[in-house]
C-alpha cells in the first residue's frame, strides 16, 4: 500500500488549479476554457446525441484517487487522505462541504475511524436526493472501478450543477467504509430522523461503473419511479441502459441485498436508484463484470486487474463511454426528474 501523505498537499494545490474554475449551466461539447485534458490516454470521441461529451474531470479525479493516493482500506491513511481529496475538490466548485466522522470495527475487531464528505446543493424544493458513493476500496489493487468511478462520477455532477437550479435539493455524499460493511451509509441513515427520512425523495447509489461489460440501472419499478424515469431518459438519448428491479436485488426472504450503500436507504424506506456497469448474462449475482477469460475469471473488482491501466488497455474506449453514460443521466435525473412526472 502506497504512503503519499507528503504528497497530499502538492495534490491538493493541483486539484485547485486545475478545477476551480467558472462554469456555466451547461457545458458545450468542447473542452471548458481552463481544463487540461486528462493525463491518462485512450480518449475516443464520444458525444450524446446532443452534442454534450462529459468525463474529462471525472477522468482527473479517478487519476487522483487510484494513481496519485492508491488503494483505500477502510481505516487506513490513504482513505483519510481520499476523504481530504474530496472535501477540496467540493470546496472548489463552491460548496460547504461537512465531514461526518464515525468508527466502525474491522474484521478482528480493531476499531478504526473513517468519514463522510457531505456538499449540499440548494434546490427549489427543500426535499432532497442523495447521491452517494463510496470512495474506500479493498487492498488488492487501486479501486479505480470499485469505486473511484463512482466517486469521480459524482464530483463531476456536483461541479456540473454549481450554478443550476434543480427542482430537489442535492446531498452529495462521500461514504466511507463501504468494503468493511457498508459502516459510512449506515451511518449516515443512522443519524436521519423521521423528518429528514420523510423528506429525501430518493437516494442514487453510485458503485462499480466503469469496467463491466453492460451499463445497468436498478431501482423500484413501476410508473413514476425514479428507475423507471432513468430507462425512459436513456432510451431518448440512444443510451443502451439494461435494468433490474429492487425486487431482483433482494435477497430470497425479501430483505435488502446487503451488497451496496443503497441497502440503508431502502431499509429505511426511501426509493433508490442504482447505477452499475457488470454483466448480469455471465453469473446470476452480477459479480462476473467480463468475459471469464480476462481479470480474475471475469472479475475486475476486489482484483489486482482493478487499475485504470488494465482496464484502459484491455477495453479501449470503455471507461469514458460509461463515464459519459452515467454522467449524462444523473445530470438528467437531478435536472428534470420530479415525483409528478
Amino acid at each position: 500500500m502506497k504512503n503519499n501523505l507528503k504528497l497530499l498537499p502538492l495534490l491538493l494545490l493541483c486539484l485547485f488549479s486545475l478545477l476551480a474554475c467558472d462554469f456555466v449551466s451547461r457545458p458545450s461539447a468542447e473542452e471548458p476554457e481552463g481544463e487540461t485534458a486528462p493525463p491518462t490516454a485512450i480518449r475516443p470521441a464520444i458525444t450524446t446525441p446532443s452534442g454534450v461529451t462529459y468525463g474529462a474531470i471525472a477522468r482527473q479525479h479517478l487519476v487522483a484517487l487510484c494513481e496519485d493516493i492508491g488503494p483505500r482500506l477502510p481505516g487506513s491513511q490513504e482513505e483519510a487522505e481520499a476523504a481530504e481529496y474530496i472535501q477540496a475538490a467540493f470546496e472548489a466548485y463552491g460548496y460547504d462541504p461537512q465531514v461526518q466522522r464515525f468508527a466502525f470495527a474491522n474484521d478482528d475487531d480493531e476499531e478504526l475511524e473513517s468519514a463522510n464528505v457531505i456538499a449540499v446543493k440548494r434546490g427549489a424544493s427543500p426535499e432532497e436526493i442523495v447521491v452517494g458513493a463510496h470512495y474506500d476500496s479493498v487492498d488488492d489493487a487501486d479501486g479505480a472501478d470499485d469505486n473511484a468511478s463512482g466517486v469521480a462520477v459524482l464530483l463531476e455532477v456536483a461541479k456540473l450543477l454549481q450554478d443550476v437550479q434543480t427542482p430537489y435539493t442535492i446531498r452529495f455524499i462521500a461514504f466511507g467504509a463501504e468494503e468493511a460493511d457498508m459502516d459510512g451509509s449506515h451511518y449516515y441513515v443512522e443519524q436521519m430522523d423521521k423528518a429528514a427520512i420523510e423528506n429525501t425523495v430518493a437516494m442514487i447509489n453510485l458503485d462499480s461503473l466503469i469496467a463491466g461489460d453492460i451499463t445497468y440501472v436498478y431501482g423500484g419499478a413501476g410508473r413514476g419511479s425514479l428507475r423507471d424515469w432513468i430507462i425512459n431518459t436513456a432510451a431518448e438519448a440512444g443510451f443502451a441502459l439494461e435494468a433490474r428491479t429492487a425486487r431482483q436485488l433482494d435477497q430470497p426472504d425479501g430483505t435488502p441485498c446487503d451488497c451496496a450503500d443503497y441497502d440503508a436507504f431502502q431499509e429505511a424506506g426511501i426509493p433508490f436508484a442504482f447505477f452499475e456497469a457488470t454483466n448480469w448474462d455471465l453469473d446470476p449475482d452480477a459479480m462476473t463484470q467480463v468475459d471469464p477469460n480476462l481479470g480474475e475469471d471475469g472479475k475486475i473488482r476486489h482484483t489486482e486487474y482493478d487499475t485504470l491501466d488494465y482496464i484502459d488497455a484491455t477495453f479501449p474506449g470503455r471507461i469514458d463511454n460509461h463515464l459519459n453514460v452515467f454522467i449524462t443521466l444523473l445530470y438528467d435525473a437531478l435536472t428534470r426528474f420530479t415525483t409528478s412526472n
